[in-house]
């Protein structure tokens, strides 16, 4: 069924749409077209013997009401900081590591409840710490060449260089 309509009255004529000429130019360069010129990776520094160090030592980096000091949990924890060669899945180069315990391993790489200014704080810290322990272990005799060595490598690369 249909509506009657009133007689006195009409629907209006649609309007058709009326083209409306292009004022300015197309845009054919958009930065997103840009060719990307990535920066060249670095190849990572990486040193088993000097990581083969933190088996049984004391943890360096001590973070306060988290470290228990587990001379058998301790590792070598690596940066988490651009500057010493971390990006995306890439771990920093070796010299940029710190003897940590279990805890504080964890807290450096995962912990929720730190910043991470208060994270870069620490780890600078423990690194400090770790470098003087090199420059212990480059110097003693008694310890065994490779030990010397990997000691050696990873004064010689920090930068600025670190001389013992």
């Amino acid at each position: 069924m249909q509506r009657a309509q009133p007689v006195g009255e009409q629907r209006p004529e649609r309007i058709k749409p009326v083209a409306v000429p292009l004022t300015r130019p197309p845009v054919y360069w958009h930065p997103a077209n840009e060719p990307v010129h990535a920066i060249p990776k670095t190849e990572p520094q990486r040193n088993r013997a000097l990581l083969d160090l933190a088996r049984g030592a004391p943890c360096l980096l001590r973070i306060p009401r988290v470290c228990n000091d587990d001379r058998e949990t301790t590792v070598a924890a690596h940066s988490n900081l651009g500057q010493h060669g971390k990006a995306g899945a890439r771990k920093a180069d070796d010299q940029y590591s710190v003897f940590a315990c279990a805890r504080c391993h964890s807290w450096l790489d995962g912990s929720y409840s730190a910043t991470l200014e208060q994270k870069r704080e620490a780890f600078l810290m423990g690194h400090a710490r770790q470098v003087h322990a090199w420059r212990k272990v480059a110097a003693d005799a008694g310890r065994p060449e490779r030990d010397r060595a990997a000691a050696r490598w990873a004064l010689d690369r920090i930068d600025p260089p670190c001389t013992p």
